[in-house]
């Protein structure tokens, strides 16, 4: 009988494979034009990158040269004489994990008050900007105090974060998120229209330039020159004396630059023979009297300090980089281009974060990876953020889970269902041990079945009839190897026969069914023998998914692409990540600004799920459904077809 048994499943087998090889032909087919699309556009962008990367000169040195033909004369001031009366101030922010390590500011402002010399002439100020953990904001105030320094504080308000919208205007179109256009984009192209939406909420929370205006209007009452620098920023007494030295000889000039150099260990500062070799995008040093300042519609990671540079006419490679469509618009030149010299140098702590994938002397992130890991910190310190006030909990639909505990009429509801469940599962269980008929359903009821029966051994265990089978059926779906049911999407749309579920993998809507049982496990995960293996397989299934933007899936339609981002979403969130089901909610908030594209239950649901995560402003919040209801699968008579 086992052999037989073994034979007449691996026939089943070779059979879908067999009639699923004209399916499958098509769809390598479509992966080869995704892929082909894809080279073609990078290998576009290359060679636009390349004829505009001409610059071979460092930065300082062009706008050294640039300084020398201005119409303006450097060494006369305008509107009377200068003094020499400098003030510093230093911004320190929140961490931003993973493109700074956790506690970096603080480490980095304790290793600057306790080794930066003082500055002839120059006054030290520091401006703590929106810190949102009040404890961190402690910390920093309580050391800056036990040194003796003034500092002033931009407050983080969560309430005014929260009514912060999403910058929904930067995209082509609406529901653009959602389109096919938008999935045919590369990774790092679609990694930059999402960020784009933070925008509003980035700049408030990281602030960047907001603070930095803040700085230049607190410092022009105060000193003759005001250096709005960001907190990592750290000066030796000789790149301070070469600094104030460019500065006075020059007294007609309103900006300088100061070039920066990135250090890998910050103790190399400390040693007397530290030759700087500063090649990184500089500092700016203004006047008190100039007018220009940052433009605060730049957020943090898309170039807020180039666009001054792109607009005081300050040469450097940033002349290379193009316009992207995502980004705001630039303002013109100024006219007559002012002169910016070299002032110095400032050394940029470093942000506690190493490269990892360059090798052991890789200490100092390469450009690629800072902009990648940029991108990921702004998505998680905003995310976490908004959850700050009310921690987002495992389960998406505890609510529903635990309503039958409250109901009557619920739990009796759930009794049938779990009844109907059963003897799906013992007539499944019969079919696979060759006792019997397979029952004439597709994979998602046999899903669905397997969660009631989870659902109702959970909330009363002394009502599960057969608690024994929930195992058996459990540890042969989740098995490891060939033998389970596999982590990866079904992309093709031919119905498996009936019966077939391990060693196959799954539809979508037999995915959408596993998400929702992971969601009742992180609502109440019991004592199932194979919770970790299950555990396991939905964290490789996530993983899957997550790269399955763009899928080669016959007959894809908007309903099922939708349905997938839920998935996604509900998945990631389980697995306790706090950018990748956000990354999913605002493709589908993107849709559901057109009133036709998600059916009215996926657009509460959508809604309700966003709400959750603090991705609705508090007006809008104000009108969902706070207990959804999962897409359930119900199984009266038995889940017949």
């Amino acid at each position: 009988m086992r052999l037989r048994h073994v034979r007449s499943h691996r026939f089943d087998s070779a059979l879908d494979r067999l009639l699923d090889s004209p399916g499958m032909a098509l769809v390598l087919a479509v992966k080869a034009q995704h892929r082909a699309q894809a080279l073609a556009s990078r290998g576009r962008r290359w060679l636009q990158r390349r004829r505009l990367t001409q610059v071979t000169a460092a930065p300082w040195q062009m706008a050294s040269a640039a300084a020398g033909a201005s119409a303006v004369d450097p060494g006369t001031p305008v509107g009377g004489a200068r003094g020499e009366r400098f003030l510093l101030y230093r911004i320190v922010g929140n961490d931003l994990y993973p493109r700074h390590d956790a506690g970096q500011s603080l480490a980095n402002l304790r290793f600057t008050l306790e080794h930066e010399p003082p500055l002839q002439g120059c006054e030290k100020r520091w401006l703590l900007n929106r810190i949102r953990q009040p404890r961190k904001l402690e910390e920093l105030m309580e050391l800056l105090e036990r040194h003796g320094c003034v500092y002033d504080v931009i407050p983080f308000e969560p309430e005014v974060f929260a009514a912060v919208p999403w910058d929904w205007d930067v995209l082509p179109q609406p529901g653009f998120l959602g389109s096919k256009a938008y999935r045919q984009l590369l990774s790092h192209q679609r990694q930059s229209w999402e960020i784009a939406l933070y925008r509003h909420k980035n700049n408030y929370l990281m602030h960047n330039n907001g603070a930095r205006n803040r700085a230049l209007e607190l410092g022009r009452s105060r000193a003759d020159w005001v250096l709005p620098w960001d907190g990592n920023c750290f000066l030796t007494a000789a790149g301070w004396q070469e600094l104030r030295e460019a500065v006075l000889s020059q007294p007609g000039a309103d900006y300088f630059h100061v070039p920066m150099q990135r250090i890998a260990d910050n103790g190399h500062l400390l040693d007397p023979a530290f030759q700087a070799n500063p090649l990184d995008e500089p500092q700016l040093l203004f006047a008190a009297t100039a007018t220009e300042q940052f433009n605060p519609a730049f957020p943090y990671g898309r170039r807020p300090k180039v666009e001054l540079f792109w607009r005081l006419g300050l040469p450097g490679l940033w002349d290379a980089w193009p316009d992207e469509p995502w980004d705001q618009p630039r303002r013109s030149r100024m006219q007559p281009v002012p002169v910016c010299p070299r002032a110095g140098w400032v050394a940029r702590l470093h942000s506690g974060v190493r490269d990892v994938s360059r090798g052991a002397a890789a200490s100092v992130l390469s450009q690629k990876s800072r902009y990648g890991a940029r991108n990921l910190a702004i998505k998680a310190s905003v995310n976490q953020a908004l959850l700050a006030e009310s921690p987002l909990e495992p389960a998406a639909f505890a609510a529903h889970w635990e309503a039958p505990l409250q109901q009557a009429d619920l739990r009796r509801d759930l009794k049938r269902q779990a009844d109907a469940a059963l003897e799906l599962l013992q007539a499944w269980q019969r079919w696979w041990q060759q006792k019997g008929q397979a029952p004439s359903v597709r994979q998602e009821a046999l899903v669905s079945g397997l969660l009631h029966c989870c659902w109702q051994a959970l909330l009363d265990p002394d009502q599960s009839r057969d608690p024994d089978l929930i195992d058996r059926v459990g540890s042969l779906w989740f098995a490891p190897g060939d033998r389970g049911l596999q982590p990866r999407l079904r992309l093709l749309q031919r119905p498996l026969a009936s019966g077939r579920i391990a060693g196959t993998n799954p539809s979508l809507a037999a995915v959408e069914q596993l998400a929702l049982l992971s969601d009742l496990l992180a609502w109440r995960p019991g004592d199932l023998s194979w919770l970790g293996r299950f555990l396991a397989w939905r964290d490789a299934l996530a993983e899957h998914l997550h790269g399955l933007m763009n899928p080669a899936w016959l007959g894809q339609r908007e309903q099922d692409l939708q349905r997938l981002q839920l998935v996604v979403a509900l998945l990631q969130r389980h697995r306790g990540l706090p950018v990748e089901p956000v990354d999913a909610l605002l493709r589908l908030l993107s849709e559901v600004q057109l009133p036709d594209r998600i059916a009215h239950p996926q657009r509460t649901l959508v809604l309700a799920l966003a709400q959750q995560h603090g991705l609705l402003t508090p007006e809008q919040a104000a009108s969902v459904v706070h207990r959804p209801v999962p897409p359930l699968l119900p199984l009266s008579g038995g889940g017949q077809r």
